[in-house]
C-alpha cells in the first residue's frame, strides 16, 4: 500500500462502482437530456452534447467496466489534456477531503491509478488521461476503414 498523492476526491457511483476524480478534472456535473447520437459510433460512444459552445463526447462507461448498464440522464465533465469529455454517472456522493495520509493500493486497472478503501466499499481513483487515452484507441479501432481512392481515366 502507498500513500495516496492526491487530498481530496470527487466520489461518483456508477452502478455498484464508485469513482474517485480529483477536482481539477471534475469541471461539471450535467443533466442530459439531449443527446445528439452520432450513427455507426462504437458501443462505449453514447452521442455528442453542447455545454457552453463546446461540443463533448459522452461515453458509458458501463461498457468499459463490464458492469450491467445505468441508463442514467447524469454525465460528470471532465476536462483532460484540454478537451472535454462526459461519462454517465448515477449520482455524486460527496467530496472526500483530507486524504493526504491515507493508503491506499496501486491499481491493476490501466483506467485507475489507485483504489482507496473507505467504510467497506473501494473507491477506483479515476486517472482521466488513460481514460481518455483508453477512449481514443476504442473509436479509432471502431472507425470503418477509408474507402479505396477511385482512379479516373480522362476521356480523349
Amino acid at each position: 500500500m502507498n500513500k495516496i498523492g492526491i487530498d481530496k476526491i470527487w466520489v461518483l457511483r456508477l452502478g455498484s462502482v464508485f469513482l474517485g476524480v480529483e477536482p481539477k478534472a471534475l469541471k461539471e456535473v450535467l443533466e442530459v437530456t439531449q443527446l445528439t447520437p452520432i450513427p455507426l459510433a462504437p458501443p462505449p460512444l453514447l452521442g455528442l452534447l453542447s455545454n457552453q459552445g463546446r461540443i463533448v463526447s459522452v461515453f458509458d462507461l458501463s461498457q468499459v467496466l463490464q458492469i450491467p448498464p445505468t441508463g442514467s440522464d447524469l454525465a460528470a465533465l471532465l476536462e483532460v489534456e484540454g478537451q472535454a469529455i462526459a461519462f454517465t454517472i448515477d449520482e455524486v456522493t460527496g467530496l472526500r477531503t483530507n486524504l493526504s495520509g491515507t493508503w491506499a493500493t496501486p491499481s491493476q486497472e490501466p483506467l485507475f491509478s489507485a483504489v482507496l478503501e473507505d467504510g467497506g466499499k473501494s473507491i477506483r481513483i479515476l486517472n482521466p488521461s488513460s481514460l481518455l487515452a483508453h477512449l481514443t484507441a476504442r473509436i479509432s479501432a471502431a472507425a470503418p476503414a477509408p474507402a479505396p481512392a477511385i482512379r479516373t481515366t480522362p476521356f480523349t
